[in-house]
């Protein structure tokens, strides 16, 4: 396997593993009582490359939900279109209230989990960074 081949297969897993984490950690991180459980079944994301996807994560219905999973599914589909080059990850959460709840209440759905991205991204890149210069040298 060539090494540019390599690096995008470990940038690839890094990223599906960052938004795996963020999802987790959007559920754990909840300030809210979920009575139906569709808001954190409508949490989810994708790794996009060049605007295809190449992973998704997330979706899941949990408890009552009954469509929390598809909604969210079809809320990120719309914004892929948005997001065409280069490597990509977006989470979201797809019930139309999900801003309301976090904006009006002050309550956690996704902030939490897009402050922890915003911190994390850059040490995995670096690390991910440093083990391609080890590798290649």
């Amino acid at each position: 396997m060539n090494y540019s081949k390599r690096i995008e297969e470990a940038l690839i897993y890094s990223m599906e593993f960052m938004v795996a984490n963020l999802q987790n950690h959007a559920k754990a991180s909840a300030g809210y009582q979920d009575q139906t459980s569709n808001l954190k079944s409508s949490i989810g994301g994708v790794v996009l490359k060049n605007g295809k996807p190449v992973t998704y994560k997330g979706f899941q219905n949990e408890g009552l939900a009954d469509n929390g999973s598809k909604i969210g599914l079809e809320f990120l589909n719309s914004l892929i279109s948005e997001n065409n080059q280069g490597y990509v990850i977006i989470i979201v959460a797809g019930m139309n209230y999900a801003t309301y709840v976090e904006n009006y209440y002050g309550l956690n759905v996704l902030k939490k989990s897009e402050l922890k991205m915003r911190r994390e991204m850059p040490i995995m890149l670096n690390k991910l960074k440093k083990k391609m210069e080890n590798v290649n040298n």
